[in-house]
């Protein structure tokens, strides 16, 4: 009993800081910027110490004046540190950041990371099985490249030629994924004699059997603040104005996976070379290109999160050689992002790569290496 049940723990050691975005900004209002570090409150905790002091007044004109940040606030109060390190604050390291004239990190805010009910930081099992599909459906593709996928981009790029909308073609591209994803994981698991479950259907999903956890929390002291760094193809770096919540590199994040095999074939041998195949393939066709870019010589890396850029996320570059698969993601992102430029000759697409600086060092986003990948024995008893 309970044989065609897997369960492995898995073990990712971040390479570069990830980010996973609780659709959250914090500002100069809710926390304090320091040199190294910034300081966010826990708002509860710190609006009953103005109601207990008779300070609501004070800090509904402070929240008029946009002059003045939190920093400011406490000291015209003379609420020093002694008083608001009661309120359950959170300190995050801030990363390397550099000017970019567009207001610094105090002026732009901090896209916050995802947490739970609790405060807690963890990584969704749905980003992490995110990442997981992508990389499988990319290795069948590269072993499988006679299986019609690439037919079906065309599809997509044939309506980029007609000149569409970006709305019309957002539909496109995401119908032209969904029937990509339907020939790969998709198999008639539950046959209706009537017609109606079809294959398309997602009780057909082969990964309904593959189940991801949750990761274990990350303690707030493996969390830090990070600013958008591109690199290009000649090494030119360019600071952006966009800081985000994210774990810091060197970190462990722990999770499990369990395959129900009734459901889904996927094996260990399976998924781990997917993974080497997925990033060898991104390295030869993408990596390669960024020749002073801090790209991880491990053959077992993967992306995880937001801001580690389209390529690393999509089965384009799987899906075609390197030329035509720069043509096509050059054509996408001409259509998604208008204003910026995306010229076809030109040795990759996007022409940038998604970094940062974090103690002096250049780091991808969202870089991980997978360190471990054991099997755990299930007591169905």
């Amino acid at each position: 009993m309970g044989d065609f049940l897997k369960k492995y723990n898995i073990e990712l050691k971040t390479v570069g800081p990830v980010f996973i975005g609780s659709g959250e900004t914090i500002n100069k209002k809710e926390a304090l910027f320091k040199k190294d570090k910034v300081v966010i409150i826990d708002t509860k905790l710190m609006f009953e110490y103005f109601l207990k002091r008779n300070l609501l007044k004070q800090y509904q004109e402070y929240m008029l004046d946009t002059s003045k940040d939190l920093a400011v606030f406490f000291k015209d109060n003379n609420i020093d540190e002694k008083i608001y390190k009661t309120w359950n604050i959170k300190e995050l390291s801030l990363g390397d950041t550099k000017s970019t004239g567009d207001g610094d990190v105090k002026g732009r805010g901090i896209v916050r990371f995802v947490r739970d009910g609790n405060g807690r930081v963890y990584v969704p099992g749905s980003s992490l099985k995110g990442m997981l599909r992508t990389i499988l459906a990319g290795e069948y593709i590269i072993q499988n490249s006679n299986c019609g996928i690439k037919g079906k981009l065309d599809e997509t790029a044939w309506e980029l030629g007609k000149n569409p909308r970006r709305k019309e073609f957002e539909k496109a591209y995401k119908n032209t994924l969904t029937d990509i994803d339907v020939n790969i994981f998709h198999k008639d698991l539950f046959p209706n004699s009537d017609g109606k479950n079809k294959l398309d259907n997602k009780i057909n999903d082969t990964l309904r059997g593959f189940m991801v956890s949750d990761s274990e929390y990350i303690s707030d002291e493996d969390m830090c603040v990070c600013q958008k760094v591109d690199i290009s193809t000649d090494g030119t770096e360019i600071a952006l104005p966009l800081y985000r919540e994210c774990i810091k590199p060197d970190t462990t994040i722990r999770f499990s996976i369990t395959i129900d095999s009734s459901f889904c074939d996927y094996t260990k041998p399976d998924i781990i070379e997917s993974i080497g195949s997925f990033y060898e393939n991104y390295w030869n066709k993408v990596s390669k290109q960024f020749k002073k870019a801090p790209i991880s010589k491990d053959r077992y890396t993967c992306f995880l999160g937001g801001g580690a850029g389209f390529e690393s996320k999509t089965i384009i570059y799987s899906s075609f050689e390197r030329t035509k698969a720069v043509d096509f993601t050059s054509n996408i992102l001409s259509v998604m992002f208008p204003n910026a430029k995306h010229d076809k000759d030109m040795e990759v697409s996007p022409r940038v790569i998604n970094c940062t600086k974090f103690e002096h060092t250049k780091h991808l986003f969202g870089a991980c290496s997978l360190r471990k990948f054991e099997e755990e024995p299930i007591d169905l008893s």
